[in-house]
């Protein structure tokens, strides 16, 4: 059953793709909602959250929430864009751990007793290190055998392909960016740039065909080597 704060959330999120609301306009209040939904206040608080932290609302403290100037619905053509495509380019694994952290084995819907591994990767261009990114998958997906070797994570998404026919790079995802500043000590470090430096950050988590998340990525580009295009279609 879907739940009711859910319902309400994809019920306006439709009004606001069907253009009742103009961006900058002031969006329903708490007590509208609640009279047109018949629903608690903790209900509608919810469905607006979701709204607000998912970028088509913003919200400003005693006037309520408005309406997102971004363009919503907007169906859009994402591109990052190698600013030196000419160099020689080539991907290092730099460790294989297991990780702890709660938040990741949750995103990824993992088993209490469920190893979760965290593959480290650099990418580096004409020798110099340009992109680092963690990769985190269930240990449903590595074989104990394989940690040992590192060249089988060259290419996580060629291995998942070879090993379940999973087609990573057309599969459903969510993707998040921001600019991360300062950098973190050991991306600094790896990335051989000072912690002052800002660098782009990118979180992605992929699913399979069942919706089931089956990977969530951390990855960071150095500033000078970042360039993304934006077509609209």
């Amino acid at each position: 059953m879907i739940p009711k704060y859910l319902k309400i959330k994809n019920t306006l999120l439709q009004k606001l793709r069907d253009g009742e609301f103009e961006p900058g306009e002031k969006f329903y209040s708490e007590s509208e909602l609640v009279n047109m939904y018949n629903v608690s206040s903790i209900t509608v608080i919810r469905a607006l959250k979701e709204l607000v932290s998912e970028g088509y609302l913003f919200s400003i403290q005693g006037k309520g929430r408005f309406v997102s100037k971004g363009k919503l619905g907007q169906t859009v053509h994402f591109t990052d864009v190698e600013k030196y495509p000419d160099q020689e380019t080539s991907v290092e694994v730099i460790s294989i751990t297991e990780s702890t952290n709660p938040e990741i084995r949750k995103i990824l819907h993992a088993a209490e007793n469920e190893i979760v591994y965290c593959i480290e990767r650099v990418r580096k261009s004409n020798n110099i290190p340009f992109f680092l990114q963690y990769s985190y998958l269930s240990a449903r997906y590595i074989h104990s055998d394989e940690i040992n070797d590192p060249e089988r994570f060259i290419s996580i998404y060629d291995k998942l392909r070879k090993d379940y026919n999973f087609h990573m790079t057309t599969a459903p995802s969510v993707e998040y960016y921001r600019i991360c500043f300062p950098t973190p000590d050991r991306v600094a470090q790896l990335l051989e740039i000072d912690t002052q430096e800002p660098t782009s950050f990118v979180e992605r988590t992929t699913f399979l065909e069942d919706e089931s998340p089956i990977e969530f990525i951390q990855s960071y580009k150095r500033w000078d080597y970042y360039c993304s295009k934006i077509d609209s279609l």
